[in-house]
């Protein structure tokens, strides 16, 4: 797998659009009559924040957390600086998280498998205790069948374990992706992936 930083190399400067699942939770709560109070969202792993600014760009205030600074001193270059009063970045690994702040949005694009597996439940349940109810996550969870999946320092899960973790919620998107295809660097790589969208379920 190629290193953080040649990932970003590859990224920079090119137009990339917001993941699918975190368009599909957008558009939900467009079309609530009475959604969840819109006001904060996190993004995990935001890399160099195309995902953050899309969220940014629809009215939230956005909490965007990353490892690696570079990813954060990118996306703090390319902000538009009418959304800099709603953006805080926070450089620390999943691991290290202890805490999270309620949000109606947490979105995490093909991030949370990078978390080691030793410390993959406690930092799902901090996920899950700073969603509202009646929030949303977004996001991707690697499946066994990936060809990463011989990396220990990260975590892969069956399709009913991804579905298991949300015990609270609806799920609103589930699909299961299990195809050869290539990195944004056009190495080739097998991909199985669960998309995921889902709606934590009201008081």
């Amino acid at each position: 797998m190629e290193s953080w930083k040649k990932h970003y190399k590859h990224l920079e400067g090119k137009a990339m659009p917001p993941a699918a699942t975190l368009n599909k939770a957008l558009q939900l709560f467009a079309q609530e009559q009475h959604p969840v109070q819109k006001g904060h969202a996190i993004d995990l792993g935001c890399g160099n924040g195309i995902d953050t600014i899309a969220m940014l760009e629809n009215g939230w205030q956005v909490l965007a957390i990353d490892k690696q600074q570079e990813a954060l001193s990118q996306l703090n270059s390319s902000m538009p600086a009418e959304l800099n009063n709603a953006l805080t970045t926070q450089c620390t690994s999943f691991e290290n998280l202890t805490e999270l702040p309620q949000s109606a949005l947490v979105n995490a694009t093909f991030s949370l498998p990078f978390c080691k597996p030793d410390s993959f439940d406690l930092l799902w349940q901090i996920i899950s205790n700073c969603l509202l109810p009646e929030g949303r996550f977004a996001g991707h969870f690697f499946g066994k069948e990936d060809s990463w999946a011989t990396n220990t320092n990260m975590t892969f899960h069956t399709a009913e374990a991804v579905k298991k973790l949300f015990p609270n919620f609806t799920l609103e998107a589930f699909q299961e992706v299990n195809k050869q295809g290539k990195t944004v660097s056009g190495q080739e790589k097998h991909w199985h992936v669960f998309h995921v969208v889902a709606k934590r379920n009201p008081v």
